[in-house]
């Protein structure tokens, strides 16, 4: 039964399932080492076109986050938390890359930043901090100082709490 579950599969599918079996935790950390790895030589590869296509989003926008998924749908607990985190803020709009809409783009920010887990923030075209820089500055309150704005919040009862909606 157990030779016929595994017909037809990769022998680096097999070699994964049994890894992760073993120790889950380090089979999924080696599997995002190798993505990371992969997307370094992508970006590598195509360093010109994306670099320029990327340094100028860098450059037109006040604050872009690098991060797996979307605002609406992020991918990664640390990308979820750096959205929430920059909500909480009321950080000023911010554009979002989807590192795992393509490789390469994964592998400039960790190129850029020395940096192996996403999510990244830019300020101001350089780099301002990862998941672990957002969640210290943020807990210091640094980060609110420093991009967040008192435009958008809420006054009245609720004054400084975040608007349950603008329409």
């Amino acid at each position: 039964r157990r030779a016929a579950a595994t017909v037809g599969r990769p022998l680096a599918a097999r070699r994964f399932a049994a890894a992760a079996a073993a120790n889950p935790l380090e089979a999924t950390a080696k599997l995002y080492e190798d993505l990371v790895a992969k997307s370094v030589k992508e970006y590598q590869t195509n360093q010109h076109v994306v670099g320029a296509n990327l340094d100028a989003e860098l450059a037109s926008n006040k604050m872009v986050l690098f991060m797996e998924g979307t605002p609406d749908a992020p991918k990664s607990e640390a990308s979820m938390n750096a959205v929430r985190i920059l909500t909480q803020v009321q950080a000023a709009n911010f554009l979002a890359v989807d590192v795992l809409t393509h490789p390469a783009l994964l592998g400039y920010t960790v190129a850029k930043t020395q940096r192996n887990r996403a999510p990244h923030l830019y300020v101001d075209g350089s780099f301002y901090a990862d998941h672990d820089g957002l969640l210290a500055k943020f807990k210091t309150g640094e980060l609110a100082k420093a991009i967040g704005t008192e435009a958008t919040r809420s006054s009245g009862v609720f004054g400084g709490e975040l608007p349950i909606a603008t329409y």
